[in-house]
């Protein structure tokens, strides 16, 4: 397993690196950092002169907190590489997990509290942004994400569902993880007109195929709510659960979109933005080298 961690130092930054290097008992063999510096810290507005002597200074402090990083990763025995690109973030983390052929990126997400936060959050947010138009799944970090010393992310996992093809891929994707996962809960938002028992014996069957995969513990919930995002959140807090996962699209968005850059709004959208425990996101089966050329429109 090769990870992509695109990081600019923040606070929790290392936090996460930490909790990264459990991965390694569900086979992480390489993580590829990434430092973009974004052309306003470096360029002159009005000019469009270089400063190179920022730019330097840039590129040094990246590069020594890089060899900091690498050096406690193999300690652990677990490959490292670094990357400093000049560019906008969303692209150039795009363009690098092509390059390298990650398996999985991972994106700290800065909450904000207040209103007007909460208002532009997703339309600001680098990691809010990727996941628009990302074809590699993608883990998001909340800034108000504290590292447990001994219990991995994938402990304990609420996995929600709503029965589309993406839904399922989630599923898959979450089992690569299965040497450290103690529990499942498969959660169901119930919509108008839904027929439960159908549903029911679907869950059913997605439980028993998590179990067949060596799972320790795996039930399903069906719950009713006109705000799934509000259901799937309160469930995580009700079960302890140490984090959550969840395709990036559901069923209307596979009717509607493509591409599926249809994101403000949708119920991955507001997990994401509200969860203050990692969220797993995996998208639809997408061509990398086609949705590279919709990044440039999204930023």
């Amino acid at each position: 397993m090769k990870v992509l961690f695109p990081t600019i130092f923040e606070k929790f930054s290392f936090g996460i690196l930490r909790e990264l290097i459990k991965l390694k008992k569900a086979g992480l063999k390489e993580i590829v950092f990434l430092y973009v510096i974004e052309p306003e810290k470096v360029i002159v507005p009005k000019t469009g002169e270089l400063l190179k002597s920022e730019l330097e200074k840039e590129k040094k402090r990246a590069e020594e907190g890089f060899r900091k990083w690498k050096l406690l990763l193999e300690e652990h025995g677990i490959e490292a590489s670094y990357h400093v690109k000049m560019g906008k973030p969303v692209e150039k983390i795009l363009e690098t997990a092509i390059e390298e052929n990650a398996d999985l990126v991972i994106l700290g997400h800065r909450k904000r509290r207040s209103f007007f936060g909460i208002l532009f959050s997703s339309l600001g947010s680098t990691a809010l942004t990727f996941i628009k138009v990302t074809a590699f799944p993608v883990l998001v970090f909340p800034s108000t994400f504290k590292e447990h010393e001994k219990v991995s992310i994938f402990e304990n996992i609420i996995v929600a569902t709503d029965l589309s093809k993406n839904s399922f891929r989630t599923i898959e994707y979450i089992l690569k993880f299965q040497p450290l996962i103690d529990k499942v809960t498969v959660v169901h938002v119930l919509k108008n007109g839904d027929s439960s028992s159908e549903i029911e014996e679907k869950l059913k069957e997605i439980v028993e195929h998590i179990k067949s995969t060596g799972v320790k513990e795996a039930t399903y919930k069906i719950l009713q709510n006109d705000e799934p995002a509000d259901a799937i959140l309160d469930l995580a807090q009700e079960e302890n659960a140490t984090s959550i996962a969840m395709g990036i699209i559901g069923t209307h968005e596979e009717a509607r979109m493509k591409y599926n850059l249809f994101w403000f709004g949708s119920v991955a959208q507001k997990v994401t933005d509200d969860a203050d425990i990692p969220v797993l996101l995996v998208p639809p089966e997408r061509e990398a080298k086609k949705i590279e050329e919709l990044v440039e429109d999204e930023d």
